[in-house]
């Protein structure tokens, strides 16, 4: 996406119990640019940049990723001046050190022009939430979004997930269903960040952007259901009172899991950490890479810790979004990226070294190491 997502609009949950934070130190991550693996996305001569920037295992040494509003060049000239922005693109990685892998990327063509690989109508498009591959299936989340009179111009309303049935085959090639998933009254978004399996469970953690404090929820599945492409029928964390509730019973009652996140984060565990990670941006414009951590991906989580400040944040009319980390990935205890942008599209246009994603090698290192 362009722009980060921040619309604030009036919340309907009552959420009565907040997130545990304050918890001890239990590391900090030493993070260093990585640019012999900011190389990979520069590989294909038409595709000149994109945001979001999830990672998707596909088992083997296969990696998915998954971006929103995509540069893809028309000429030969290979420029941003002579390009289309689509909605959304993807693309395959081979080798899981993205310093030493291969990469092609994905999109559509319509009219002989290239086109989103996810299609938007006149009411609305899509950017990518996560994804997640479970046995012969993979599904993808979606943000939903339309034009809009107020704030950026446009904003989130809901969300939908596909499923494809061969995620082996070459993406042009992918069956791909929509699948029939429930929208909630408070226009929360489902999968706009992380997508895992834990247990006998898939967990979508999913955000509130009306409040302005970008709460967060935690919704799941049985993976029985996840794995047969079953969406209808999610069940809503409510705190440690109610347990976990179907939609259609938990209004009123749904659990705030943590506040001050961003649209795009990811959460994983850790072996090396041997907890749950948080990873995201801190702020909005000059931004900071930021990480909490858990016990429990219901909580309690700790408080934000900073430990990352990219060097493009020093420069006016910059903005620093999408941090994410990337546990499929080699090379470092943790691999990690973000995207820099400008306010200015003209400049961002005339700018090749901004808009693909930025690679850090990230380093534990035990407290007062």
């Amino acid at each position: 996406m362009l722009t980060i997502l921040f619309i604030s609009l009036a919340s309907l949950f009552d959420c009565s119990q907040a997130p545990a934070s304050g918890q001890p130190r239990a590391f900090t991550i030493a993070a260093t640019a990585w640019p012999e693996a900011d190389a990979m996305f520069r590989k294909d001569p038409r595709w000149l940049g994109g945001d979001d920037a999830y990672s998707v295992d596909l088992g083997g040494d296969r990696i998915l990723w998954l971006f929103a509003d995509s540069f893809v060049a028309t000429s030969a000239a290979g420029t941003r001046r002579e390009s289309v922005m689509v909605r959304n693109s993807l693309a395959i990685q081979h080798g899981r050190d993205p310093s030493l892998a291969s990469i092609k990327f994905y999109w559509r063509v319509k009219s002989g022009k290239p086109a989103s690989f996810f299609s938007e109508s006149r009411k609305a498009w899509y950017w990518p939430g996560h994804g997640i591959r479970i046995g012969g299936k993979l599904l993808i989340f979606l943000m939903k979004l339309r034009a809009s009179e107020k704030g950026l111009g446009f904003e989130a309303f809901g969300w939908s997930a596909v499923a494809i049935d061969n995620p082996e085959a070459e993406p042009l090639f992918w069956k791909l269903r929509w699948l029939p998933v429930p929208q909630n009254d408070l226009q929360i978004i489902v999968g706009a960040a992380s997508v895992i399996r834990s247990g006998d469970f898939i967990y979508a953690f999913s955000v509130d952007e009306r409040s302005g404090k970008h709460d967060v929820y935690l919704v799941r599945w049985p993976v029985t259901k996840a794995g047969a492409a079953d969406l209808r029928e999610p069940y809503w964390w409510c705190g440690e009172k109610y347990g976990w509730i179907v939609q259609n019973l938990a209004r009123g009652k749904a659990a705030i899991v943590f506040s001050g996140a961003q649209t795009e984060f990811t959460v994983h565990w850790d072996s090396r950490a041997q907890r749950f990670l948080q990873v995201q941006t801190e702020g909005f414009g000059a931004a900071e890479m930021s990480h909490r951590w858990a016990d429990s991906l219901t909580g309690g989580w700790s408080g934000l810790e900073r430990f990352y400040h990219p060097p493009d944040s020093n420069r006016a009319g910059t903005m620093i979004y999408a941090g994410k980390a990337h546990p499929a990935l080699s090379g470092s205890d943790l691999i990690l990226t973000y995207v820099v942008n400008r306010t200015d599209f003209g400049e961002l246009v005339n700018d090749p070294t901004v808009y693909y994603p930025r690679f850090l090698k990230g380093k534990f290192e035990s407290p007062g190491q």
